[in-house]
């Protein structure tokens, strides 16, 4: 969506919801990309250690 297009959405939109809808931006001061497919975040490598120690007791 081009940047005119967007107005013209916004617009619209808001005639729909008249005063009772603002616009929220929110500008991220970091990112984290966690890849589930080759990395597991550190708290389910955790679970699953948990687990395999459970089942080996």
């Amino acid at each position: 969506m081009g940047a005119e297009q967007r107005v013209e959405w916004e617009a619209e939109v808001r005639s729909l919801y008249h005063d009772g809808m603002v616009r929220v931006v929110v500008t991220p001061t970091w990112a984290k990309l966690i890849d589930f497919e080759t990395t597991l975040p550190s708290a389910v490598e955790e679970l699953a250690r948990q687990r395999a120690e459970r089942q080996r007791a």
